[in-house]
């Protein structure tokens, strides 16, 4: 069987379109998306729609994923161990933080959402979509990835999400220029710890460090406090600094998905 390399991309582009599942999508949408002929994308969709993946809503014409690729990639997650490895320690790290503790893997060039963790109160919860895009530059996990990387590959990473450019998917104070993400980039080296204060999303605030190989030093993923601003003021950021650290390393030695190596050696940022 001949593979046509071009279709194969828009296909994975078009579930990378189609991942937010807060809306359905309309066929006019994914084309610009993918900046394809609505042509094409229609006969991408009709295929998928036939196996299983897709399903058009009846009134409205627009097209959603099914949950086939959802359960595909739960079944993965659980044989890797992660799930298991490192529920408890996110839970624990909740239960002392009263806030919301997520973890992120590094896939390549992007973050992705894996787990999370509540420790918040009933009726005081932020609770965001854990199928949201994480943008590098507006987001503190995001910053403390890209401050393990040199400063050449983070930039091109941060421009490639949008750096710079008009995107409604950031909040009020994201930075848009190189000079700031380099400033906000030595900050998190000398600190320890990546911020987002109102960066990812209005009146929100995050705390993320990276979790490293203990081997290599490279960074596999990350873990992160978040809140309403309001209950993560400036003077409480270090001891949550501290918490995530302690559980960085830890979630570093059961890491199960170590053996891999998305990023390479010579693109990491000296420690």
């Amino acid at each position: 069987m001949r593979v046509v390399k071009p279709q194969i991309t828009h296909l994975l582009a078009l579930f990378e379109a189609m991942s937010d599942a807060g809306h359905d999508h309309r066929l006019t949408d994914l084309a610009l998306a993918l900046d394809c002929p609505k042509s094409s994308v229609q006969r991408l969709l009709d295929h998928l729609a036939r196996e299983g993946w897709v399903e058009q809503d009846d009134a409205t014409g627009q097209y959603r994923l099914t949950l086939r690729l959802a359960v595909l990639g739960q079944r993965y997650m659980q044989s890797a161990g992660i799930v298991d490895a490192t529920h408890g320690i996110l839970e624990r790290v909740a239960r002392e933080s009263g806030e919301l503790v997520r973890l992120t893997v590094v896939d390549g060039e992007r973050l992705v959402w894996i787990g999370s963790a509540q420790g918040a109160p009933a009726g005081l919860l932020y609770q965001p979509s854990s199928g949201g895009r994480i943008v590098s530059f507006a987001t503190a996990n995001g910053k403390a990835w890209l401050a393990t990387l040199d400063d050449e590959a983070a930039c091109a990473i941060a421009l490639a999400d949008g750096l710079g450019k008009k995107t409604g998917n950031v909040g009020p104070r994201a930075i848009s220029t190189i000079e700031a993400l380099r400033r906000d980039l030595a900050a998190v080296r000398r600190n320890g710890y990546g911020t987002a204060i109102e960066e990812a999303e209005a009146g929100v605030a995050a705390i993320a460090v990276a979790i490293r190989d203990p081997a290599t030093g490279r960074a596999m993923g990350t873990t992160s406090v978040a809140g309403p601003i309001v209950r993560m003021p400036a003077e409480r950021r270090g001891g949550l600094a501290t918490l995530l650290d302690a559980a960085a390393r830890e979630l570093a030695r059961v890491w199960p998905l170590a053996r891999t190596s998305p990023i390479p050696p010579k693109r990491q940022a000296r420690r």
